[in-house]
């Protein structure tokens, strides 16, 4: 992949709704000791960039075109008036999208963990950091080369890194053909396949509270997913979201309570017998 730096002008939009030059991530430089692999990672693109870049067929086009006729456009399955996601269409008027492509054949996990890091702090140095308009920045970054187990290892890298975003007030999300994800109106819905594998770094929203609360995280991380949510944006949700948002906290910190008081009412057992000399059952009993 050629590394050429786009030129930031490029189908320039209405003045103050395009990144600074001088701090796009494109423009980023960092100490070789903080490169991955002492190699550095591929360079990001806006969406602008990749439509004038990359063919339809290709791995970047083909996402660019889920990108603008899936998640920007509208869906009976959604539940809902509007695109799959309300915040995609502005995002693309703005060019605040930025997509790379990952090209390595089978990239590790521990790879693509530590490839994931280094964007995360791109994006947390990339403006719009604050404010109305950092809603609407992304990065999606691409991996075509995954293999047969791509959607394992990009599940299990958005779950091993989700805890480090929530905490920094980001959301990781994963995007692949197999995705079971559903719709937050309607089950039967799955508004998370895309047709490669991909990992979007985007700002948290309030919305985003009912991925925060699923059964499939410990109570650990829930509460700390809420504790986190709450401090991020307790001045501004709603009534009804703070009151979700609170009780879960409260229940899951009463269901650790309760799986550590199950653990210590559990039946001691002896353990100081070595293999050889261990007494039977009889003999335990009798003790």
């Amino acid at each position: 992949m050629t590394h050429v730096h786009a030129n930031a002008n490029a189908n320039a939009v209405a003045t103050g709704t395009r990144l600074d030059e001088n701090k796009c991530p494109m423009r980023m430089s960092r100490p070789a000791s903080e490169s991955i692999a002492d190699s550095d990672i591929p360079r990001l693109m806006r969406v602008s960039e990749v439509a004038m870049r990359y063919p339809k067929d290709s791995p970047m086009g083909g996402v660019l075109e889920w990108v603008h006729n899936f998640l920007a456009a509208p869906h009976s399955d959604v539940g809902r008036k509007g695109s799959v996601c309300p915040f995609v269409p502005l995002s693309l008027e703005m060019d605040t999208i930025w997509m790379v492509e990952v090209s390595e054949q089978n990239p590790s996990l521990e790879r693509i963990s530590a490839i994931i890091s280094e964007y995360r702090d791109l994006f947390l140095a990339t403006e719009p950091i604050n404010g109305p308009n950092s809603i609407n920045k992304a990065f999606m970054v691409v991996f075509p080369n995954l293999g047969a187990d791509g959607a394992t290892v990009v599940d299990d890298v958005q779950y091993q890194l989700k805890m480090d975003f929530v905490e920094m007030g980001l959301m990781l999300g994963e995007f692949h053909a197999k995705n079971e994800g559903e719709g937050l109106r309607n089950p039967d819905f799955r508004p998370l396949r895309s047709p490669i594998p991909i990992l979007a770094i985007r700002h948290m929203v309030d919305s985003d509270l009912p991925f925060l609360l699923r059964s499939e995280y410990p109570p650990n991380k829930r509460a700390s997913f809420m504790r986190s949510y709450l401090t991020r944006l307790a001045g501004t949700l709603s009534r009804s979201k703070f009151e979700t948002a609170l009780n879960g906290v409260i229940e899951a910190e009463i269901e650790k309570w309760m799986s550590q008081m199950n653990e210590s009412d559990a039946p001691a057992t002896s353990t100081w017998f070595c293999p050889k000399c261990k007494p039977s059952d009889d003999e335990q009993v009798s003790q």
